[in-house]
């Protein structure tokens, strides 16, 4: 004997009425998961980035100092202080010459590796100063490249004594750390592009080889549209990961003195304003002030970056 039939509109009501049930759980068991992060990242983030914009108009040494107003001095004294414009246009060509260094680099490695055997192990040593502490790599460098370090003497003993140089010099330090930076972060970049070519089924390489498509072709018309997704993302990281480099710079050009202001960047020059180096009298108040800073220039082109790499979504 079959089942009787349930009427549609039964049927649609019951539904309903499973699916109004299982929202109302799923709305009771949210917060129990959501309030512990939701409140760590208020306590850890957005409080002490409030209180920083807030103390970007006062004029404060630190505790035992009385806080005092001060509308936009802050603000106006960045764009009168040499130093400051000297760390921004350096933080700047991090960004942009940095940038374009390392993803030239990562985009021909990657088209490298993609027909070389053993690849997996070569990105895991690409990928290996990236795992090293920034500061270690620094001094190491800083040490490497001294005027009597390693580099110039082999340089020397080759007989390429012309081009030994003391690359640690006041015009010759920022563009030596620029070349660490680059040698430093490319392997993650690889890496990140790597796991976008992966996923590219391989006929689509096989049908551009039939049609006579070279290496560069391939690159142009097959990788980087199927993986522009993975490039957008990397591209972000790396923007905000790039004005907030600190420890590198401060550790390549020593940390016993204040780095030189050649060398200098937002986070540095913030650091030596607020609690480091041997500044007597410290000023939490500017230094907040050339936060705010980095925060709107981190927003801005990030948002930029975004709008410039929009593209439709190419499904495989």
């Amino acid at each position: 004997m079959s089942a009787p039939a349930v009427p549609t509109r039964a049927r649609r009501r019951s539904h309903g009425r499973d699916d109004g049930a299982f929202s109302r759980q799923q709305r009771r068991i949210f917060p129990p998961f959501v309030l512990p992060a939701l409140s760590v990242y208020l306590a850890l983030f957005v409080a002490p980035a409030t209180v920083g914009f807030y103390v970007s108009f006062q004029r404060w040494r630190g505790t035992g100092d009385e806080m005092r107003p001060a509308g936009f001095d802050n603000y106006r004294r960045l764009l009168h202080d040499d130093v400051f414009r000297t760390a921004f246009a350096n933080t700047l060509k991090i960004v942009f010459l940095c940038g374009i260094g390392i993803f030239v680099l990562a985009f021909a490695v990657t088209v490298l590796l993609r027909h070389t055997r053993g690849r997996k192990t070569l990105r895991t040593l690409l990928f290996f100063p990236h795992i090293i502490s920034p500061i270690a790599i620094g001094v190491a460098l800083g040490l490497l490249l001294a005027p009597d370090g390693f580099v110039n003497a082999v340089l020397r003993s080759a007989g390429l004594g012309a081009l030994a140089t003391n690359w640690l010099s006041p015009e010759n330090i920022f563009r030596t750390i620029m070349a660490g930076i680059v040698w430093v972060t490319t392997g993650f970049y690889v890496i990140l592009l790597m796991a976008g070519v992966d996923r590219i089924p391989p006929y689509f390489y096989e049908d551009s080889e039939l049609a006579g498509a070279n290496e560069f072709q391939k690159f142009r018309y097959v990788t980087l549209p199927l993986t522009w997704d993975v490039v957008s993302v990397a591209a972000v990281l790396w923007v905000i990961n790039s004005i907030k480099i600190f420890e590198f710079v401060y550790a390549f050009t020593g940390t016993g003195d204040a780095p030189p202001v050649s060398s200098r960047t937002l986070t540095i020059q913030q650091f030596l304003v607020s609690t480091g180096g041997r500044n007597p009298s410290y000023e939490l108040g500017y230094a907040c002030a050339m936060g705010v800073v980095m925060v709107v220039l981190i927003v801005l082109l990030v948002t930029l970056l975004r709008r410039a790499m929009r593209r439709d979504a190419i499904e495989f």
